[in-house]
């Protein structure tokens, strides 16, 4: 992949492939790009399903740049959750810019505040498993 090349200027398919290949250079998969990789597969597998493919997507994506250790699982559930809410909510056909346009709040990194309590969060039970929120139900 070129130098120039970022998360931004790859079509869809494009950036699942580099995320699939981690080809994508890990300083360039931020929070936005999660929550790309979320919406790309829920509107594709739905919620449940969508929430595996990420799970496994992101597994795979940090052990290949040998970053296991920050896989985080009630963090990704939530995203997945909060980004389907939104995508249950889009018109068909909307447009991943459209999206963010539409749920801007979706690039806050600090939304899940709102949902948790820090301390919860950063609980070994929440990294390896899934932990409900504490603060407020998810949607």
């Amino acid at each position: 992949m070129s130098g120039d090349t970022t998360a931004e200027t790859l079509d869809d398919a494009a950036f699942l492939a580099a995320v699939d290949r981690a080809t994508l250079p890990g300083e360039r998969f931020r929070h936005r790009e999660h929550v790309r990789l979320a919406w790309l597969c829920i509107r594709a597998h739905g919620v449940e399903a969508g929430h595996a493919k990420v799970r496994d997507l992101i597994q795979r994506y940090a052990a290949a740049l040998g970053a296991t250790g920050k896989y985080h699982e009630t963090q990704t559930r939530a995203w997945v959750l909060l980004v389907g809410a939104a995508v249950a909510a889009a018109p068909t056909g909307e447009t991943f810019a459209d999206f963010l346009g539409r749920s801007p709040e979706l690039l806050e990194g600090r939304l899940l505040a709102r949902y948790y309590r820090k301390e919860t969060l950063d609980s070994p039970q929440a990294r390896t498993g899934w932990v409900a929120p504490d603060v407020a139900p998810l949607p």
